[in-house]
Formats: C-alpha cells, sequence, structure tokens
C-alpha cells in the first residue's frame, strides 16, 4: 500500500498555525510500518514542539455510480472530480 506523508512546521505567523513543509510517498505493508517511520523521523529532529507529521493512504477505493464497478481513485480528490458522488455526474 502507497501512503503520503505531509510535514507541517508549527508557525505562529501563519493564519492555521503552521505552515506546508513537505510530502513523501512511502510503499509500506501497513499502518504499524508508517508509525515507525514517523518514530524515526521524530529521532532525526522532527519534534513533537515544532512539527506536526500525519499520513493517510495515497488511494481509496470507491464505487462508480454509473457502473457499480469499484475504482481507486487518490485520497485527496475533491467530491466533484469523484465518480461515486452524483455531484460528478450531474456537472
Amino acid at each position: 500500500m502507497i501512503y503520503t506523508l505531509k510535514i507541517y512546521r508549527l508557525d505562529k505567523r501563519c493564519k492555521t498555525g503552521e505552515r506546508f513543509i513537505k510530502s513523501y510517498e512511502f510503499d509500506r505493508k501497513d499502518d504499524d510500518a508508517m508509525k515507525r517511520e514517523v518514530n524515526a523521523l521524530r529521532g532525526c529532529g522532527y519534534w513533537d514542539t515544532h512539527y506536526r507529521i500525519e499520513f493517510a493512504p495515497k488511494y481509496k477505493t470507491v464505487h462508480n455510480l454509473m457502473t457499480g464497478k469499484e475504482i481507486q481513485i487518490a485520497t485527496d480528490t475533491p467530491r466533484c472530480c469523484d465518480p461515486s458522488s452524483e455531484r460528478y455526474w450531474s456537472m
């Protein structure tokens, strides 16, 4: 399974209180392997007090409304581009 790992730096100057640093893709077999990867990054200088690290699967499986088939789309796909939503087919 492919995971996307995102790193944010805590920064009070930004409206959200953090700023996006970088995104990486990892090919790991499960969530535990990604948690070990995050712990390894914590030991290399990405401390909890300065950085926020999150990970999520890169793809998700959805059902196409028109055909009923299962397809894989990126996790961060907007709803208007998701074939499993009515909004996609009504535009």
